[in-house]
């Protein structure tokens, strides 16, 4: 059972790399093709665009990662293992798409906004999120088997 749910877990997991990628493709042809004019990072719009995307990120990088923690003691405790480990599937999904969808948008403000490295930062701080989202039995055992109750 354990196998099954790292496997759908998986489908996520690398979904989220799979969308960077798409968004990444299609932001730089909108600009290529010149569909789309590059927003200027100084002006107006692009600072607006720039203040959501990085307070998307400060919030749901952390908030993901602790909410599963969370939702992890609590499985703990939970004696029928069906149960337990369906929440765990739906926690951990949670987590992948909470903590990897800024990866997604700040590659697409990237190019939007013309190779501007400050999104490519964002970028790569939920892209170091989202490797720890990386599902595995090995992790699953721990998340549902606390070895110290103290925290």
């Amino acid at each position: 059972m354990e196998s099954k749910i790292i496997k759908q877990l998986n489908f996520y997991y690398y979904g989220i790399l799979f969308l960077t990628i798409i968004s990444a493709t299609l932001s730089y042809l909108l600009l290529m093709k010149d569909i789309v004019s590059a927003v200027d990072p100084m002006s107006q719009a692009g600072q607006i665009i720039q203040y959501i995307i990085i307070f998307d990120v400060l919030i749901s990088v952390p908030c993901g990662l602790w909410l599963h923690k969370r939702n992890c003691k609590r499985l703990a405790k939970v004696e029928d293992e069906t149960i337990q480990l369906t929440d765990y599937k739906k926690s951990a999904t949670e987590r992948i798409l909470l903590v990897g969808h800024g990866m997604v948008i700040a590659i697409f403000a990237f190019y939007l906004m013309g190779a501007y490295m400050s999104m490519l930062w964002v970028a790569a701080i939920s892209a170091i999120g989202w490797y720890f989202t990386k599902p595995t039995e090995k992790k699953l055992y721990f998340e549902l088997h606390p070895q110290d109750e103290q925290y």
